[in-house]
């Protein structure tokens, strides 16, 4: 029987948590299930998040939005 694992989206929105934002990407990155795609979201942020962002600008799996703030609703959509 062929076992197929289902691909997982995990998506971090982001407005100027750059004091959090890279423990939360490697809380995704460190886990044992591989089979997924990270979502970035920046909403904007005037703090150092982008930096912080950037440094994961070229991993395997990562696609990461830099858009003007919107809010966090818009953002989600």
């Amino acid at each position: 029987m062929l076992k197929i694992n289902p691909l997982v989206t995990v998506y971090i929105t982001n407005y100027n948590y750059g004091k959090f934002i890279k423990k939360a990407i490697n809380s995704v990155l460190n886990q044992t299930f591989k089979n997924y795609e990270l979502i970035i979201i920046d909403d904007g942020s005037k703090d150092k998040s982008v930096e912080i962002i950037k440094e994961f600008q070229n991993k395997k799996n990562i696609k990461i939005i830099y858009q003007k703030n919107k809010g966090l609703v818009v953002s989600n959509n």
